[in-house]
């Protein structure tokens, strides 16, 4: 569900800024007026009084024929909506909501790679890395942003309720890392990528994820949205990004945000290092550079699952265990370099 947030404010407030405008500039006028005719420089009383009250008096005119174009211009269709009779939701269209949102979802994610029938999930314990996976990518911005004022199913969630089991010591690494998912919106956009560096990785969490389970699930996520276009060069001017490490860049000059951080890049090292059956979820709207599966012969599996909104990570957790079959088509090509396409040239 959507809900209204600072942009749309934002929106609202530069909409009737001509009006604001004008009761400002008379009202700065009428005051000026007030100050400027006094006993000093106009000495009959009923002179005075008569030039004070016509100028609040054209204020006044100013103000209400302004506040009446914002009324019914710019601000009708807002105050229509919220003078409206309001209606609360059934439980049942709720429920029938949220099943729609699963199916439709259902038919979003495709799998885009699945060497020796790697999927469905041989084991119900599944490990699964990334940063992401604790706070994936649930819709876009502006008006495809999600109101926090709802509950929304995570992919962990979508996970548990297919009957899979996931490593919970794993998960506490990544939110105890960062809890919160930097805002890319239309009013303000921070393109950082949490992730956790793989230093941070002792080697007690790894044989004790390898003893969990054989199988590893990697999710990589990328928000995008109007209001701005993703950055073609982390390095750019007015990109604010902060870097996982202080040893080392996440991204060099050119690199664009639909490529692999080194700190992704890390992880999915040191992942394919320790596990043999990887899955690689791709959690974003827009296509991804993903050359370098090839370069990683143990991720069997790759799944592009789309923003799924509030209840969509329900189906991705039924694709992984088999209940589901993933039947979405790609709407465009997984390039190996971005930068050879003529449409991130134009």
């Amino acid at each position: 569900m959507l809900g209204i947030n600072w942009s749309d404010v934002m929106n609202v407030v530069m909409s009737v800024l001509p009006q604001l405008i004008v009761i400002g500039v008379v009202l700065v006028l009428a005051i000026i007026v007030t100050v400027a005719v006094n006993k000093k420089t106009v000495a009959d009383t009923a002179t005075r009084k008569l030039i004070h009250s016509e100028s609040w008096l054209v204020f006044l005119v100013a103000a209400v024929v302004s506040v009446s174009m914002m009324l019914f211009g710019p601000l009708a269709t807002l105050l229509n909506s919220a003078t409206a009779t309001k209606y609360t939701l059934s439980e049942e269209t709720i429920s029938n909501a949220s099943d729609l949102a699963k199916e439709i979802q259902s038919e979003a994610v495709t799998l885009l790679q699945n060497t020796d029938d790697n999927l469905p999930l041989a084991d119900t314990n599944v490990n699964v890395f990334g940063w992401a996976s604790t706070n994936p990518v649930y819709g876009g911005t502006g008006s495809g942003s999600m109101n926090a004022n709802y509950e929304t199913t995570s992919i962990l969630q979508g996970m548990a309720e297919a009957g899979l089991t996931t490593n919970e010591e794993l998960s506490k690494l990544y939110t105890d890392y960062r809890a919160d998912r930097p805002v890319v919106a239309m009013a303000e956009q921070d393109w950082t990528l949490p992730e956790v560096p793989a230093a941070d990785y002792s080697q007690e969490l790894i044989d004790s994820a390898k003893e969990f389970s054989d199988e590893a699930v990697i999710v990589i996520g990328r928000v995008g949205g109007e209001g701005a276009d993703l950055p073609k060069n982390m390095k750019g001017e007015g990109i604010t990004y902060n870097n996982n490490s202080t040893e080392y860049e996440d991204f060099e000059d050119g690199e664009s945000f639909l490529e692999l951080s080194k700190t992704e890049e890390d992880m999915i090292k040191l992942v394919t290092s320790n596990f043999d059956k990887v899955t690689l979820i791709y959690n974003g709207a827009n296509i991804f550079e993903l050359g370098f599966v090839e370069d990683y012969p143990q991720i069997k599996s790759v799944l592009w699952c789309p923003p799924a909104g509030q209840t969509g990570f329900s189906a991705l957790g039924d694709i992984l265990a088999g209940t589901t079959n993933p039947s979405g088509k790609t709407s465009d090509t997984f390039v190996y370099d971005l930068t050879q396409q003529p449409s991130y040239n134009n």
